[in-house]
């Protein structure tokens, strides 16, 4: 016995210790949390299980999973519905945390249309998606911001770096010349003005403020572009210019989802303009009075002022930047919600400019029943800004502007005078470094204005802004396959502007200080109705049906006053009452819009999908006879890798064909009636209001009308890893609303007519390249747009002159059939006159000497005469026929890259900065280059001038107009996310930090500050690529953080 239970007690020591090892081997524990790359939530239910063996496990509610494993060789394979499975080899691991990328079908992907929704792949029209986690490696305070280089056939132009600043948005070209070429912004259905001028208060100091800077990135959940006719043409005389409709993010069925987003960044000017230092300009000083009227050199040492005052560090600044954004989404099978608030401060890179945004939304979805729901989106937003007058208007107040200020200002003068007051522009240095304020030596003076710090420092200019959008959904299932659905929306923008300027800033055109006011209220009423009808006949047929009924109101009122000579400035434009000659405006100004329309899209066998749409419009800005447009449209695609001979390639091969007809009715309202306006004349002694007449009626007035043919082709290779989209279209613009000047005899100033027309020809080129996945992945999007503008009728009103007058130069464009609108219209430089030149044989203005070292222009027509109305000709293009984007994004573990770079080719761009920081004539400062390069009879340059005081005779010529083509790292973005296993114990599903970097280098042959350049704000036309000084483009770099709990 005793043997035997030694026998039975080694056999359990041998089994317990067998039982150990092998319990040893397969007692790997792994652990981890299973979440969403793309929004790092938690996937409940997620699998995971070890590759050729029956051993799994599912993940909980918060997507945490506990695995064995037999031993560090083991696969783990991870999956969920509608994500990408991934592979991991356990070895040393212990815990794994794994983060699924979503697989959806890029061509399942919604896309949202006029009225509705489909898929990519049921898509008849030309239409470009940007999605809310393309716009998270963004970091931009307009929305329309995000379209720019990342849509192809889309041109944005930031036409000031003014924070907050207005853009000017072309999509496929410029197809009106007097009407807006601004597309059609949709926000959650409802149609908004984005037209800066109708929401702008309106003071004459006063920015063109971006619309669309009111509504916040972090609120966006998707910008669908629509380009051709076939998609835009549901809203008809709206949709000629393009559409871009703007989702924002809604609730979900869930438990609340909490994500805080903040950054801090600094921003400094790109470049500044290399100019004379104040010893150099002593210099300057000297040779200009001795080569002009002859007199000594008035500074015996230049060389003792130094460097001076740098006008440039003076005006520009490190500007600070700060934004918070807080989102709550949540609900339940009845009702979901999502709220966000917002608040962002951004300083302007120029001294006493900013601007503050506080942002509010809510969007409500209630299911009342099975077959009625209700959706709500409101937002409530306010603004506060301060501005910069940035850009010279005309005259001689060239320096009144802050930025042209800074290049032009003399640098021996410092900020302040001995007294403590600002310097001015009449005040003369002495040869002993000193100065005084010599208002009445006009031969000695300077031009008589502030600096650009007395300017900023001593003038106001601010305004602020309401906005209140809301807008109200009901859907009702009527009956099966039909739907009801009625919104009606209000759009309110309450926009104040303050302006005051004091007496010691005066230009010595008005007695003592300068104020005014403005208020502008624009409201826009909504009232729609649609029904629906979707339906699918024997698994074969698929058919979609719309129609409807708008009426939209528009409202705006205006108030405005201003006044100047004030006994005192303590209320700056608190109190205009107290001013000398004050005036007072104001005004109402309504139009009206009703239409009617319809869709219907057919499907047959998921191969050929037809679509047809309609709509009529009814304007109260035209002519009795034509208030009513009708714009059709058509579109067909044929899914051929649906076919049986393409089923199994992993080709993917859509053909699209599509025409439609679209209008433009983008005039002010009253246009097509008879308007006068008030004017002042003595009668008896006495001052009486009159009304002269200003516009004759035009009952014949009607609609631009658009014609646009599109032919695209979509490819996609390796399932889809590769993409190729690629369009080809021609809009035609007939009756064009065009502005008229009438002859003076008929009592009227101009008249709006329709006539001529214009022509937009392009390409489009979108590839989307996936070109590594898994625990690498690395994705790239090209686009590529070719467009070219021609006008092709004028109706006999040919060679028309535009171009207001600045530095007494006008008409620097003009209008001509088989040109382009907004082209150069100028002379042809030949170089500088040199001292052998032949003074019978070189051309020279009636009004000009023979004088070596002077500019000449080439004799266009031989007559041995400069003149404006034969030697002048086409010397330029402001609008690029070629414009590009290049968008990186690389993932990897924890980290991201986001990389976009951004450019055009073939525009130019109209230098007038360089026409007075070239005119050495010795009163303002000038460039660096110009003056160690000007022509001298020992240094005979053939590039600039000689230096001389004194009139000179200043023309627009080529000379001044330069390539504007450039390549821009417009952005880059460097984010981490912190491991989960740090974050579960605080409740955070994702911690993310991240740095960006805005415009971080510009190629360009532009000498200007940056080649992104336009004056005139979003209606500039005939102004597109004129830089005048205006407020510069900034480099920001960005530190920020994002938390979703």
């Amino acid at each position: 016995m005793t043997i035997m239970k030694n026998r039975i007690k080694g056999l359990f020591v041998i089994f317990l210790m067998l039982g150990n090892l092998l319990a040893f081997a397969q007692n790997i524990t792994i652990n981890g949390v299973i979440t969403a790359e793309d929004d790092g939530f938690p996937l409940p239910g997620a699998n995971v299980i070890v590759k050729g063996m029956s051993i799994g496990a599912s993940a909980n509610f918060d997507g945490e999973y506990t695995l064995e494993v037999p031993n560090e060789d083991a696969i783990l394979i991870f999956s969920y519905q509608g994500f990408s499975s991934r592979e991991v080899t356990v070895g040393t691991q212990r815990t794994i945390n794994i983060a699924l990328r979503t697989d959806v079908n890029e061509l399942d992907e919604v896309v949202i249309i006029g009225y509705g929704s489909t898929t990519k792949k049921d898509l008849t029209g030309s239409i470009a998606t940007i999605k809310s986690e393309d716009l998270e490696a963004v970091r931009s305070t307009t929305a329309d911001d995000f379209v720019q280089g990342r849509v192809s056939g889309v041109l944005l132009t930031q036409t000031s770096g003014q924070p907050g600043g207005a853009t000017s948005v072309r999509i496929r070209g410029s197809s009106s010349i007097n009407a807006s070429n601004e597309p059609l912004y949709v926000i959650d259905g409802f149609p908004v003005d984005n037209n800066s001028d109708n929401l702008s208060a309106g003071v004459a100091e006063g920015p063109s403020i971006n619309a669309l800077s009111t509504l916040s990135a972090n609120d966006i959940a998707s910008i669908d572009v629509l380009k051709d006719a076939s998609a835009t043409a549901i809203y008809g005389s709206r949709g000629a210019n393009g559409v871009i409709i703007i989702t924002t993010k809604r609730g979900l069925n869930g438990e609340v989802q909490i994500n805080y987003d903040t950054y801090v960044g600094v921003s400094k000017v790109i470049q500044k303009l290399d100019v004379l230092d104040a010893s150099q300009f002593a210099f300057y000083v000297n040779e200009s009075r001795y080569n002009g009227s002859g007199e000594p050199r008035f500074y015996t040492d230049p060389n003792s002022f130094g460097a001076g005052t740098d006008w440039q560090d003076e005006i520009f600044r490190t500007a600070i930047t700060k934004s918070h954004d807080l989102s709550i989404k949540g609900g339940n099978q009845d009702i979901k919600y999502a709220i966000s608030g917002s608040y962002l401060d951004q300083e302007g890179v120029v001294i006493e400019t900013d601007f503050k945004r506080y942002n509010f939304r809510v969007n409500l979805d209630f299911k009342a029943t099975e077959k009625l729901s209700i959706e709500n989106s409101l937002s409530l937003n306010k603004t506060d800004f301060n501005t910069a007058r940035t850009e010279t208007t005309g005259g001689t107040e060239v320096a009144s502007s802050a930025i042209t200020g800074a290049y032009q200002f003399n640098p021996l003068l410092p900020v302040f005078d001995p007294e403590g007051n600002y310097t001015k522009g009449n005040f003369i240095v002495q040869n002993d470094g000193t100065f005084v304020n010599d208002v009445n030596n006009i031969q000695e003076q300077i031009p008589n204005f502030p600096s650009p710090v007395a300017y900023q420092n001593l003038s106001e200019s601010q305004g602020k802004a309401t906005r209140i959008l809301d807008n109200l959904a009901i859907k009702w299932d009527f009956a099966e396959k039909f739907q009801l659905k009625t919104t009606l929306g209000v759009d309110m923008n309450i926009s104040e502007q303050f302006y005051f300027r004091t007496e010691e800033i005066d230009f010595g055109n008005t007695p003592g200080a300068f104020a005014a006011q403005a208020k502008n209220t624009a409201t826009s009423y909504l009232a729609e109705t649609t029904v629906t009808y979707t339906n699918t006949f024997s698994n074969r047929h698929r058919l979609n049906a719309l129609v409807g009924a708008s009426w939209q109101d528009f409202n705006i009122e205006t108030l405005s006053g201003n006044a100047l000579g004030f006994p005192t400035e303590n209320f700056g434009s608190n109190n205009l009452g107290l001013g000398l000659n004050p005036g007072v405006n104001s005004n109402i100004i309504e139009s009206r819009l009703i239409s009617y329309f319809g869709r219907v899209n057919y499907i047959l066998d998921n191969k050929y999908i037809f679509t047809v749409t309609s709509r009529v419009d009814g304007s109260s800005k035209f002519g009795d006879g034509n208030k009513y447009g009708f714009f059709p449209s058509g579109a067909f695609a044929w899914n051929v890798s649906e076919e049986e001979f393409l089923q199994d390639s992993g080709l993917y091969l859509k053909l699209r064909l599509g025409y439609g007809i679209i209008g433009n009715e983008s005039i002010a309202p009253y246009s097509s009636q008879s308007t006068f306006k008030p004017t002042y004349h003595s009668f008896n002694d006495n001052a009486v209001v009159g009304q002269l007449p200003s516009t004759p009626a035009n009952s014949a007035l009607k609609w631009e009308r658009t014609e646009q043919y599109n032919v695209g082709l979509d490819l996609g290779f390796f399932n889809d890893r590769l993409g190729l989209t690629i369009d080809a279209y021609q809009k035609n613009t007939d009756d064009l609303l065009l502005n008229l000047q009438v002859p003076s005899q008929t009592g009227y100033i101009q008249s709006v007519v329709n006539a001529g027309s214009v022509r937009n020809q392009g390409v489009e080129l979108g590839i989307n390249a996936q070109l590594f996945q898994g625990g690498f992945n690395w994705d790239v999007n090209l686009t590529g747009a070719y467009n070219k503008n021609k006008i092709l009728d004028l109706a006999g009103l040919d060679n028309i002159p535009t171009g207001f007058g600045i530095l007494g130069i006008s008409n620097w464009q003009l209008l001509e059939e088989g040109g382009e609108i907004g082209a150069f219209y100028g002379y042809v430089s030949d170089g500088i006159i040199q001292l052998d030149d032949d003074p019978a044989t070189t051309p020279t203005f009636a009004t000009d000497t023979f004088t070596p070292g002077e500019r000449k222009y080439k004799d266009l027509n031989g007559d041995g005469v400069i003149d404006a109305d034969n030697d002048r000709t086409f010397i330029g293009n402001p609008i690029p026929e070629y414009t590009f984007g290049i968008n990186n994004t690389v993932t990897w573990n924890n980290w991201d890259l986001n990389v976009f770079m951004q450019g055009v080719y073939g525009n130019e761009i109209a230098n007038f900065n360089r026409i007075n920081l070239e005119n050495l004539n010795g009163q303002g400062n000038v460039l660096l280059e110009a003056f160690s390069n000007r022509w001298t009879p020992e240094n005979p340059s053939n590039t600039y001038t000689r230096a001389a005081d004194g009139p000179r005779n200043i023309v627009f010529s080529d000379n001044y107009v330069e390539d504007g083509s450039y390549l821009r790292l417009k952005s880059a973005t460097l984010g981490y996310s912190i491991s989960s296993k740090f974050l579960s114990k605080m409740n955070i599903n994702k911690l993310r930090l991240y740095a960006t970097g805005k415009n971080l280098f510009t190629i360009t042959n532009y000498s200007g500050v940056d080649p992104e350049v336009s004056f005139g704000g979003q209606n500039n036309n005939l102004s597109a690529g004129a830089d005048f000084g205006g407020y510069p483009t900034s480099r920001t770099y960005l530190l920020g953080l994002n938390i979703n709990f």
